[in-house]
C-alpha cells in the first residue's frame, strides 16, 4: 500500500524526521500532502487565562471537537499555557470522500536529531520527546474525538517564554490594521512594537515579535515627536516612581531654581547592577536635545554580553563637580556599592572626579579616544614615518610585561625623535591607565574602549533628535528601554531553549557549552579550538609549582604559563581569565596536558553563566496597587478581544452592546460613590536615600522648575569632542552648593 506522508514545517524551528504512527495507517485511506496549513483562526485565542480556563485546558481521551483546526488550536492555547511548541507532524484523508479523517499534533522537540556533516552545524532541538495529540473524525456525526493524548515531556517547559516560539506568533487583522496605522504617520517598529506591548500588559501578551512587524511593513520610519518642558519631565518621573516605587530619579538646580543636571534610573536598572555592576563603562559624548545637554549613560555588561543600562543622566556641564554630584547619586542609586573598574574617556575633570568617589576602582581610558587623538597630534610624524602605527601598535598590544611595553616606548620615542612631546609625556605619565599591558590583571569584561556607549548613543537615534525636549527624551528613553530588556529576555529563552553547536570533541567545550550563556561560550570556543594550534613544554619545576612554554601557532608566540598544584591555580602570560572571565587557548593545552578534563570551577565566573540572574523573573516588578495605567492596559485588552468577537455577527453585536451599556452604568455608579473621599495631597519637601521609604511622589508640586540654560558644549552639537579641563578654573569645594532632589 502506498502512503503520501504530509508534514508541514512552517510552525518548526528546523525539519523534522518523518514519523508517522501506525495506527494512522490502514485500508482505504492515504496521507494527506499540504491541507495542514494554519488557518487565520488558528491563533485567535485569548492572551491571557483565567483559572476556570486552566481548569478545563488539558486534553483527554475522548474529547470531542467540531472540527480538526478546532483541536489543533485548542492543542496549541494548552502548548502555550505550559511553554512549549507544537507542530503538525502527520494527516490522513479518505480515498473514498477526500476528507480529512485522522490528525497529528507533537511538541517540536519530537524525533531524533540528525547526523549532519556541515562545517557548522545548526543546533537541534530534537530529544526524542514523545508529548502529542491524536485526533480522529468520527464517521457518523463528523466530530472529531482525541484518539491518543501523551502529556508528559522530556524536557523543561517555559510558560513565560511560550511567546517566542513561532507556532504561538501572529499577527491579527486588528493588529494588521493597527500597526498600517502607525505606519502611516510615520512610527517606527520599535515604537509600534513598544506600544503594542504597554497596551497589553507586557511583550509576552502581544503575539508577535519586532521581527514579525518589520517582515509586515519590510521598511522602518523615524518618530515624530511632541513638546515638554523641565516640569512635565519632573511630573513623568513621579508617574513613573508611582508605578514603581524602585525607580529612582535626581534633580539638581541651581539659584534660580533653573534645571542643571538630572538622573534616573529604572527598577531593572538597579537590579541588573546587582549581578553586573562590576565593570562600568561611562561617556558624554552624546548631545540629543535642543537645550545641548550632554547624555551621561551609565552601561554595563549582562551575561548576554549585551549592553545593559545601569541609570543615565542629563548634564550642563563636564566640570569636576558636575561629574562628582553625578557619581555620588548614581552610588546612593545603588545601593552604595562602587564599581570594581570604570571605563571612561581620557578627560582630566572625569578623573578628579572618580579619584574622589571611587577611590578603589580601577579606572580606565577608552583606548580608541588615545588613538583617534593621534593625526591630530602627532600628523607630522605620521607624514615622516610610514611605519610608525606599525610600530605604535607593537609597542601597546604585544607587551606582554610592563618591562617589554616601557624599553618599547622608549625606543620609539628614540627612534621617532619625540622626546619634549607634551603630549607623549603625558601618555606615559597615564600609561597605567590605558595601555593592556597594566590593565590584564583587572577584570574588564573584556572591554577596552567605550564602544559601548557609542553603541547605546547610536541606539537612541532611532527615537531622539537635537530638537527633542527633555520631557520627550525621559519618555523615548522608556520605550528604547523596553526595547532592550526585550532583546535580553529573548536571550535568556534562546539560552535556556537551545544548545549551541560543538565544534570539537573537547571536554572542556563540552563542559561549558551547558554553563555559559551562548555569546560567552561563542567567544570561549573560539579558545577551545585555538588550543588545538598550542604545543606546551615544561620549562623548570620547583616542588608543585611547573612553568611551561606554550608555542601558539596561530598567532605565532610564545606564552608561559604557571601551574601551582596545590592552589590547582593556572596562570597565563596573556592574563586572558583575569581580564576576560574565561580560560585562554594557553591555560586549556596546558590543563588537558596534565590530565585535566573539566575546568575548574573557580575559573567560572558565575556572571558569564545562565544563572547569572534569578529565572523566570518577572520583568516588571510588580506593585501592591494597580496604577490608572495598568487598569487601563488591562481593560483595553479584554475590550479589544470583545471588539472582535461582537463585531463578527449581529447577534453578537447585541450580546456586547448590552453587556457594555450595563458594564458603563455600574462603573460610573462605583466612581460617584468614591467622590469627595480623601485626596491625595502635596508632601512635605523631605529628602530620602535608596533603601528607605520613598517621597511622596507629589513633592515636587509647589516648586516651580525652570527649564535649563542651552549648556555650552565644547564641540558639535551632537557628537561632543570634550577638550580636558582647565587646571584650576573652577574648583569643586569653591563651587557655591545647589539645590539637589532626589527621589
Amino acid at each position: 500500500m502506498g502512503l503520501n506522508i504530509d508534514l508541514n514545517f512552517d510552525n518548526c524551528e528546523e525539519d523534522i524526521t518523518p514519523n508517522v504512527d501506525e495506527n494512522m495507517m490502514g485500508g482505504e485511506e492515504h496521507v494527506d500532502k499540504g491541507d495542514c496549513g494554519i488557518k487565520d483562526s488558528a491563533n485567535d485565542l485569548g492572551m491571557g487565562l483565567t483559572s476556570k480556563d486552566d481548569q478545563n485546558l488539558e486534553p483527554y481521551n475522548g474529547m470531542e471537537f467540531d472540527s480538526h483546526e478546532e483541536a489543533y488550536s485548542f492543542y496549541l492555547k494548552y502548548a502555550k499555557f505550559l511553554g512549549f511548541a507544537v507542530s503538525r507532524k502527520a494527516s490522513r484523508r479518505s480515498k473514498i470522500s477526500d476528507k480529512l479523517i485522522d490528525a497529528k499534533f507533537s511538541c517540536t522537540r519530537y524525533g531524533t536529531k540528525r547526523e549532519s556533516n556541515a562545517i557548522n552545524p545548526r543546533p537541534c532541538l530534537k530529544i526524542d520527546c514523545q508529548a502529542t495529540l491524536h485526533v480522529k473524525r468520527r464517521q457518523d456525526c463528523g466530530k472529531w474525538f482525541v484518539q491518543n493524548f501523551i502529556k508528559e515531556h522530556n524536557h523543561e517547559l517555559f510558560p513565560n517564554e511560550a511567546h517566542y516560539f513561532p507556532c504561538h506568533r501572529k499577527i491579527t487583522s486588528i493588529d494588521k490594521h493597527n500597526i498600517d496605522t502607525l505606519h502611516a504617520v510615520r512610527v517606527g517598529t520599535s515604537k509600534i512594537f513598544a506600544a503594542m506591548a504597554k497596551q497589553r500588559g507586557g511583550y509576552q501578551n502581544v503575539g508577535f515579535l519586532q521581527k514579525d512587524i518589520r517582515n509586515h511593513l519590510d521598511k522602518e520610519r523615524r518618530l515624530a515627536l511632541e513638546s515638554g518642558d523641565a516640569k512635565a519631565m519632573l511630573e513623568h518621573f513621579m508617574l513613573m516612581q508611582e508605578e514603581n516605587p524602585n525607580f529612582f530619579y535626581a534633580i539638581d538646580l541651581d539659584e534660580e531654581q533653573r534645571l542643571k543636571n538630572v538622573f534616573w534610573v529604572d527598577a531593572k536598572g538597579r537590579e541588573n547592577y546587582k549581578n553586573f555592576g562590576d565593570v562600568v563603562s561611562f561617556d558624554t559624548t552624546y548631545i540629543t536635545n535642543k537645550y545641548k545637554m550632554p547624555f551621561a549613560p551609565f552601561i554595563g555588561v549582562n551575561n548576554h554580553f549585551q549592553s545593559t543600562l545601569l541609570g543615565c543622566a542629563l548634564l550642563a556641564d563636564e566640570t569636576t563637580s558636575t561629574f562628582v554630584w553625578l557619581m555620588q547619586t548614581w552610588t546612593r542609586a545603588m545601593g552604595g556599592r562602587a564599581p570594581t573598574a570604570i571605563l571612561t574617556d581620557q578627560d582630566k575633570a572625569m578623573k578628579a572626579a572618580i579619584t574622589m568617589v571611587f577611590p578603589n576602582a580601577r579606572h580606565r581610558f577608552c583606548l580608541w579616544h588615545i588613538l583617534s587623538k593621534i593625526p591630530e597630534k602627532l600628523g607630522n610624524v605620521l607624514k615622516k614615518h610610514e611605519n610608525f602605527m606599525g610600530v605604535l601598535n607593537k609597542c601597546i598590544y604585544n607587551s606582554w610585561t610592563e618591562e617589554d611595553f616601557e624599553k618599547r616606548w622608549w625606543n620609539m620615542v628614540e627612534i621617532f625623535e619625540l622626546e619634549g612631546n607634551e603630549w607623549v609625556e603625558s601618555l606615559f605619565e597615564d600609561r597605567k591607565q590605558w595601555v593592556p599591558t597594566y590593565m590584564r590583571d583587572t577584570f574588564f569584561a573584556g572591554m577596552s574602549t567605550t564602544q559601548r556607549s557609542e553603541s547605546i548613543n547610536s541606539f537612541f537615534d532611532k527615537y531622539v533628535n537635537r530638537k527633542t525636549t527633555l520631557k520627550e527624551f525621559v519618555e523615548q528613553y522608556k520605550v528604547a528601554l523596553l526595547d532592550r530588556q526585550e532583546e535580553e529576555a529573548h536571550a535568556d529563552f534562546n539560552t535556556w531553549h537551545k544548545k549551541p553547536a560543538v565544534k570539537s570533541p573537547s571536554p572542556f567545550e563540552k563542559q561549558m557549552s551547558i554553563v555559559y550563556t551562548h555569546e560567552v561560550f561563542k567567544k570561549f570556543q573560539i579558545e577551545v579550538l585555538g588550543a588545538c594550534g598550542c604545543y606546551p613544554q615544561k620549562e623548570k619545576e620547583d616542588g608543585m609549582i611547573i612553568t611551561l612554554k606554550v608555542q601558539d601557532f596561530e598567532k605565532k608566540e610564545e606564552f608561559k604559563v604557571v601551574w601551582d598544584a596545590t592552589k590547582e591555580e593556572v596562570c597565563c602570560l596573556c592574563r586572558c581569565f583575569e581580564y576576560n572571565g574565561f580560560l585562554c587557548r594557553h591555560a586549556m593545552a596546558v590543563l588537558q596536558s596534565l590530565g585535566f578534563f573539566h575546568i575548574p570551577s573557580h575559573y567560572i565566573l558565575k556572571r558569564w553563566t545562565k544563572d547569572a540572574k534569578p529565572r523566570h523573573t518577572i520583568r516588571h516588578i510588580s506593585i501592591g496597587v494597580q496604577s490608572t495605567e495598568q487598569r487601563f492596559n488591562d481593560l483595553l485588552g479584554m475590550a479589544t478581544k470583545l471588539i472582535e468577537e461582537g463585531s463578527l455577527s449581529h447577534e453578537s453585536f447585541n450580546i456586547a452592546n448590552h453587556a457594555l451599556e450595563e458594564a458603563l452604568k455600574q462603573c460610573t455608579i462605583a466612581n460617584h460613590s468614591l467622590k469627595g473621599l480623601k485626596k491625595p495631597t502635596c508632601g512635605p519637601c523631605d529628602f530620602h536615600d535608596v533603601g528607605k521609604e520613598n517621597v511622596d511622589s507629589n513633592m515636587l508640586c509647589d516648586i516651580t522648575v525652570l527649564d535649563p540654560k542651552v549648556s555650552k558644549t565644547k564641540g558639535a552639537p551632537k557628537r561632543m569632542k570634550r577638550g580636558i579641563e582647565q587646571g584650576n578654573k573652577k574648583k569643586y569645594n569653591n563651587k557655591p552648593r545647589n539645590v539637589s532632589l532626589e527621589l
